[in-house]
């Protein structure tokens, strides 16, 4: 029974290589994936987010072209600025400059808008908001929201 147990964990180690491999692809010298890095793309914060259920508000759609642009800088455990302004039905590129130690996002479940940043990443994507409100954002990691790491979002 320790055998088939064995070989199971060899299986599964090797299902995650190659899955590994296929997103992140080899890291060659000269070729165009030794300049890419999975860790700066957020790759590794999605996956981390994903496999512990936060970061689940919705997917973050691409920066939109031209729109106003906000930076929000996270820090364990804080927002700056902590209060934003939208108009409603415009477009606006938020900026997640992530400066802390941990994986951080931004997460208004309201709007379906989830844009989380590994430690020492920044990501953008753009949001939309149709409906005038006030919507709390927070990072959705957990302990983080509970930690202070929350906002208010009007959108006008």
């Amino acid at each position: 029974m320790g055998s088939k147990r064995m070989g199971l964990s060899f299986v599964v180690v090797g299902v995650v290589g190659l899955v590994s491999l296929s997103v992140i692809g080899p890291a060659v010298p000269g070729s165009a994936n030794a300049a890419r890095s999975w860790m700066a793309s957020g790759w590794m914060s999605s996956m981390h987010a994903g496999m512990h259920g936060y970061g689940s508000g919705g997917a973050a759609p691409p920066p939109s072209l031209g729109a106003e642009e906000v930076t929000i800088v996270a820090r364990d455990f804080s927002f700056s600025p902590s209060e934003l302004r939208i108009s409603a039905g415009g477009t606006m590129n938020f900026v997640l400059d992530n400066e802390g130690s941990l994986p951080h996002d931004i997460t208004i479940p309201e709007l379906g808008f989830s844009l989380p940043a590994a430690p020492g990443a920044t990501a953008s994507a753009a949001l939309s908001a149709a409906r005038t409100g006030t919507y709390e954002f927070f990072c959705s990691v957990p302990g983080h929201r509970e930690a202070g790491m929350t906002g208010l979002l009007g959108v006008t």
